[in-house]
């Protein structure tokens, strides 16, 4: 890997923090977070182009976390769904209608959603769910490990495809792949929060300029794409 290169991939290292330490802001846009799960996956390739490890997805392992969400959330719904109908409490059982097959259909953020949902509705009524249903703290505390699990890695399989793919380019290459989409898809989806978040937008366009680091040391170099 040369200085360039380097610094280049250090810069898609520092825009990926600045992403993931905003996370909040964009997680539920699935387009915006494909594109982060993509550089992200990407740069980790890259560096393992240059000799270091980079973690790979695993869709048997996607698979049963997600099986196991979904085994504590309907369990979890089901009793909420019972208190709600013992008070008449239409909309609190409207919050945990769901059922095995409408769980399989979900997309996996939109499953990680209504779980966070599930569990949200369990614990406003831990009490009664408690001395009525004999649901322990436990097993709440289980459904939250479970969301976050499976949130953690809901996009593994999809990440192992952009490593493979990624893997097959030359390191040029694949430093071009990841600059492309942070150019052509981050940049230009970043625009939604220069009103709205203008910190987070700040803070990315100011992660997204390569620093020359090299005995000259002469001044930054910055990307094409500058904030709308």
């Amino acid at each position: 890997m040369t200085q360039d290169q380097d610094n280049t991939t250090t810069m898609f290292e520092t825009t990926n923090v600045s992403l993931d330490s905003n996370k909040t802001l964009w997680e539920d846009i699935p387009a915006f977070a494909e594109a982060v799960a993509q550089v992200e996956v990407g740069t980790a390739e890259i560096r393992k182009k240059a000799g270091d490890q980079a973690p790979t997805g695993d869709a048997a392992e996607k698979a049963a976390a997600k099986l196991l969400l979904e085994e504590l959330m309907l369990h979890i719904a089901d009793q909420v769904s019972a208190l709600a109908a013992k008070n008449g409490d239409h909309l609190l059982a409207a919050r945990v209608e769901i059922n095995k097959s409408a769980a399989d259909r979900l997309p996996d953020s939109d499953l990680v959603a209504f779980a966070k949902g599930v569990a949200a509705a369990a614990a406003e009524n831990a009490a009664a769910l408690a001395s009525r249903y004999k649901i322990e703290a436990t097993e709440l505390t289980a459904l939250d490990t479970a969301i976050a699990k499976f949130d953690g890695m809901k996009t593994a399989p999809r990440d192992a495809i952009v490593q493979r793919k990624v893997a097959t380019l030359t390191l040029p290459e694949a430093i071009v792949y990841v600059r492309g989409i942070y150019r052509n898809e981050i940049d230009k989806m970043m625009t939604r929060f220069k009103k709205s978040a203008p910190e987070f937008y700040k803070a990315y366009f100011a992660a997204r300029v390569v620093v020359k680091r090299a005995a000259t040391h002469a001044p930054a170099k910055k990307e094409e794409a500058t904030p709308a």
